[in-house]
């Protein structure tokens, strides 16, 4: 199973290594912030921090890249849902939030601590699709 993140993240980096700034593409960088979500999470299920924290930076920093320009991804999503990125931004600060708590336990790893910011990150991630995508 290990080998399945490592390609998914491998993969996940070939993509955004290829884009420009103005060149993102949303569905591919969901899947690349998905890679890293499932990566973080393989992390505390094998007790691998270091997996954990270094999964927890790249989403803190490719989650703020994509989700936190507002007007970026105004023009990224359907005419008809554009009025709705500022939910993509809020997201983009819970989870810049979140990561900075996971970091913050690596020197005491508070796993529980670590966790449950990570729940955090993924019900910021659900919230954000459920109320822009209609879901």
């Amino acid at each position: 199973m290990g080998k399945r993140f490592l390609i998914g993240a491998v993969a996940a980096l070939t993509i955004s290594s290829t884009l420009g700034a103005a060149e993102f593409n949303l569905k591919e960088n969901m899947y690349k912030l998905n890679n890293y979500m499932m990566l973080m999470q393989a992390g505390f299920i094998e007790g691998n921090k270091e997996k954990s924290l270094k999964a927890a930076e790249a989403l803190g920093e490719e989650s703020g890249k994509l989700l936190g320009n507002e007007e970026m991804m105004r023009k990224m999503l359907p005419a008809e849902k554009a009025h709705k990125a500022n939910i993509a931004t809020t997201s983009a600060h819970l989870i810049a939030d979140n990561v900075e708590i996971i970091k913050s336990s690596k020197d005491n790893f508070r796993r529980e601590t670590a966790q449950n910011a990570y729940l955090d990150i993924q019900r910021a991630c659900m919230r954000c699709h459920n109320l822009v995508r209609d879901w």
